[in-house]
Protein backbone atom coordinates (compact mmCIF):
# COMPACT_ATOMS: atom_id res chain seq x y z
CA UNK A 1 0.00 0.00 0.00
CA UNK A 2 1.28 3.61 -0.84
CA UNK A 3 1.13 6.85 1.17
CA UNK A 4 -0.26 9.89 -0.93
CA UNK A 5 2.04 12.57 -0.63
CA UNK A 6 -0.69 15.16 0.48
CA UNK A 7 -1.34 12.99 3.51
CA UNK A 8 2.30 13.00 4.74
CA UNK A 9 3.07 16.75 4.01
CA UNK A 10 0.06 17.35 6.48
CA UNK A 11 1.12 14.72 9.11
CA UNK A 12 4.08 16.81 8.76
CA UNK A 13 3.18 19.85 8.99
CA UNK A 14 0.90 18.96 11.67
CA UNK A 15 3.08 17.47 14.28
CA UNK A 16 5.67 20.92 13.43
CA UNK A 17 3.13 23.56 14.33
CA UNK A 18 1.74 20.72 17.47
CA UNK A 19 5.85 20.95 18.62
CA UNK A 20 6.00 24.26 18.66
CA UNK A 21 2.70 25.25 19.93
CA UNK A 22 3.13 22.54 22.76
CA UNK A 23 6.53 23.46 23.64
CA UNK A 24 6.78 27.24 23.38
CA UNK A 25 3.45 27.72 25.23
CA UNK A 26 3.98 24.53 28.12
CA UNK A 27 0.41 25.03 28.27
CA UNK A 28 -1.93 22.64 29.59
CA UNK A 29 -4.48 23.58 26.65
CA UNK A 30 -1.41 22.89 23.85
CA UNK A 31 -2.43 19.40 24.57
CA UNK A 32 -5.75 19.79 22.59
CA UNK A 33 -3.51 20.13 19.61
CA UNK A 34 -2.15 16.80 20.29
CA UNK A 35 -5.86 15.37 20.75
CA UNK A 36 -6.88 16.97 17.49
CA UNK A 37 -3.58 15.61 15.43
CA UNK A 38 -4.47 12.64 17.02
CA UNK A 39 -8.14 12.71 15.58
CA UNK A 40 -7.00 13.90 11.97
CA UNK A 41 -4.45 10.86 12.05
CA UNK A 42 -7.73 8.07 12.93
CA UNK A 43 -10.10 9.60 10.15
CA UNK A 44 -7.10 10.08 7.26
CA UNK A 45 -5.20 6.82 8.00
CA UNK A 46 -7.22 4.50 10.24
CA UNK A 47 -5.10 1.68 10.23
CA UNK A 48 -5.86 -0.90 13.16
CA UNK A 49 -2.16 -2.28 12.86
CA UNK A 50 -0.76 0.87 13.11
CA UNK A 51 -2.24 1.62 16.11
CA UNK A 52 -1.25 -1.57 17.87
CA UNK A 53 2.67 -0.67 16.62
CA UNK A 54 2.46 2.70 17.92
CA UNK A 55 1.08 2.95 21.40
CA UNK A 56 3.47 1.06 22.99
CA UNK A 57 5.94 3.76 21.18
CA UNK A 58 4.06 6.19 23.02
CA UNK A 59 3.83 4.63 26.07
CA UNK A 60 7.47 3.95 25.65
CA UNK A 61 8.37 7.21 25.03
CA UNK A 62 6.71 9.04 27.50
CA UNK A 63 8.09 6.29 29.88
CA UNK A 64 11.60 6.73 29.15
CA UNK A 65 11.31 10.94 29.52
CA UNK A 66 9.27 10.32 32.69
CA UNK A 67 12.61 8.41 33.59
CA UNK A 68 14.56 11.27 32.42
CA UNK A 69 12.83 14.10 34.79
CA UNK A 70 13.22 12.01 37.71
CA UNK A 71 16.73 12.19 37.20
CA UNK A 72 18.86 15.30 37.66
CA UNK A 73 19.55 14.89 33.92
CA UNK A 74 16.60 16.57 32.00
CA UNK A 75 13.76 18.53 33.84
CA UNK A 76 10.98 19.48 31.78
CA UNK A 77 9.06 22.47 32.75
CA UNK A 78 5.48 22.91 32.74
CA UNK A 79 2.20 22.05 33.91
CA UNK A 80 1.02 18.89 34.93
CA UNK A 81 2.47 15.82 36.82
CA UNK A 82 4.32 13.59 36.77
CA UNK A 83 5.67 15.23 33.64
CA UNK A 84 4.08 18.56 32.32
CA UNK A 85 0.91 17.45 29.15
CA UNK A 86 2.80 19.19 26.86
CA UNK A 87 5.06 16.60 26.97
CA UNK A 88 2.20 13.78 26.79
CA UNK A 89 0.64 15.68 23.80
CA UNK A 90 4.35 15.55 21.81
CA UNK A 91 4.17 11.53 22.68
CA UNK A 92 0.92 11.01 21.52
CA UNK A 93 1.90 12.71 17.58
CA UNK A 94 5.37 12.00 17.30
CA UNK A 95 4.92 7.88 16.99
CA UNK A 96 2.28 8.78 14.35
CA UNK A 97 5.01 10.11 11.92
CA UNK A 98 7.24 7.43 11.83
CA UNK A 99 4.69 5.41 8.92
CA UNK A 100 3.95 8.95 6.83
CA UNK A 101 5.97 12.08 6.67
CA UNK A 102 9.19 9.79 8.37
CA UNK A 103 8.32 6.99 6.29
CA UNK A 104 11.18 7.44 4.13
CA UNK A 105 13.35 6.04 7.10
CA UNK A 106 12.33 2.64 6.78
CA UNK A 107 14.81 0.30 6.07
CA UNK A 108 17.84 3.01 6.30
CA UNK A 109 19.48 2.46 9.66
CA UNK A 110 22.77 5.13 8.87
CA UNK A 111 19.51 7.61 8.49
CA UNK A 112 17.61 6.41 11.23
CA UNK A 113 20.74 7.29 13.98
CA UNK A 114 21.53 10.44 12.17
CA UNK A 115 17.70 11.96 12.26
CA UNK A 116 17.89 10.43 16.11
CA UNK A 117 20.94 12.09 17.00
CA UNK A 118 20.28 15.09 15.09
CA UNK A 119 16.32 15.64 14.94
CA UNK A 120 15.30 13.75 18.29
CA UNK A 121 17.79 14.44 20.37
CA UNK A 122 18.35 18.15 18.75
CA UNK A 123 14.54 18.70 19.48
CA UNK A 124 15.43 18.32 23.28
CA UNK A 125 18.24 20.73 22.97
CA UNK A 126 16.22 23.00 20.79
CA UNK A 127 13.33 22.84 24.08
CA UNK A 128 16.02 23.99 26.13
CA UNK A 129 16.59 27.01 24.04
CA UNK A 130 12.52 28.09 24.01
CA UNK A 131 12.51 27.10 28.23
CA UNK A 132 10.38 23.82 28.25
CA UNK A 133 13.43 21.97 29.83
CA UNK A 134 16.52 22.34 31.59
CA UNK A 135 19.45 19.68 31.07
CA UNK A 136 22.53 19.25 32.62
CA UNK A 137 25.65 19.21 30.53
CA UNK A 138 26.18 16.12 30.07
CA UNK A 139 22.85 15.56 29.08
CA UNK A 140 23.26 17.74 25.70
CA UNK A 141 25.16 14.93 24.41
CA UNK A 142 23.64 11.53 26.17
CA UNK A 143 19.90 12.85 25.07
CA UNK A 144 20.57 12.83 21.32
CA UNK A 145 23.30 9.92 21.82
CA UNK A 146 19.67 8.03 23.04
CA UNK A 147 18.02 9.01 20.79
CA UNK A 148 20.42 7.57 18.09
CA UNK A 149 19.90 4.29 19.37
CA UNK A 150 15.71 4.48 20.08
CA UNK A 151 14.72 6.14 16.55
CA UNK A 152 16.26 2.65 15.05
CA UNK A 153 14.59 0.74 18.01
CA UNK A 154 11.38 2.53 17.00
CA UNK A 155 11.23 1.31 13.51
CA UNK A 156 12.52 -2.42 14.30
CA UNK A 157 9.30 -2.35 15.96
CA UNK A 158 6.79 -1.14 14.29
CA UNK A 159 8.40 -3.07 10.88
CA UNK A 160 8.14 -6.76 12.74
CA UNK A 161 5.76 -8.84 10.97
CA UNK A 162 2.93 -8.59 12.69
CA UNK A 163 3.25 -4.65 12.14
CA UNK A 164 3.21 -4.47 8.23
CA UNK A 165 2.75 -0.81 7.17
CA UNK A 166 2.77 1.13 3.72
CA UNK A 167 6.18 2.87 3.54
CA UNK A 168 6.47 4.44 0.48
CA UNK A 169 5.00 8.62 -0.58
CA UNK A 170 3.07 8.49 -3.92
CA UNK A 171 2.27 12.35 -5.64
CA UNK A 172 -0.90 13.89 -4.77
Amino acid sequence: MKLNAGKAILNYAGFQIGWFLLVLTQSAWAILWALGFVAMHAALFGNRREWQAVIPIMIGGLLVDFIWHLSPAVQFLGAGQPVPLWLVGLWLMFPLTLNHSLAWLKGRLALQILLGVFGGGGSYVAGTQFGAATMEPWALFAVPLAWGLWLPLFYWWIDRPNHTHPTQVTAL
